[in-house]
């Protein structure tokens, strides 16, 4: 089976590692500037998902795994943007 680019991985796990180390600062603190860092950090996540959807070398059902991935991290991007606007 094909494999994505070690580019594409690599930008997924530091993404992901942010992504996570975020969401147990926000969940520890529920400051604003946490759940800014959580919100940028699942956008970065779906970007990463995007760039591995974009991959024409994987099968086409990885590619829609990805796509759809990257559709729910910019739902909770969304949510806490919504939830750091509600604090103004």
């Amino acid at each position: 089976m094909a494999r994505p680019s070690r580019e594409a991985v690599a930008r997924w796990n530091t993404a992901y590692a942010e992504q996570t180390a975020a969401l147990f600062e926000a969940s520890s603190t529920g400051e604003k500037n946490a759940l800014i860092r959580l919100a940028l950090g699942y956008s970065a996540v779906a970007q990463a998902w995007r760039i591995l959807a974009a991959d024409l070398a994987v099968p086409l059902w990885v590619r829609h795994a990805c796509s759809i991935a990257a559709e729910e991290f910019e739902r909770r991007a969304r949510l806490e943007q919504s939830r750091f606007g509600e604090e103004s």
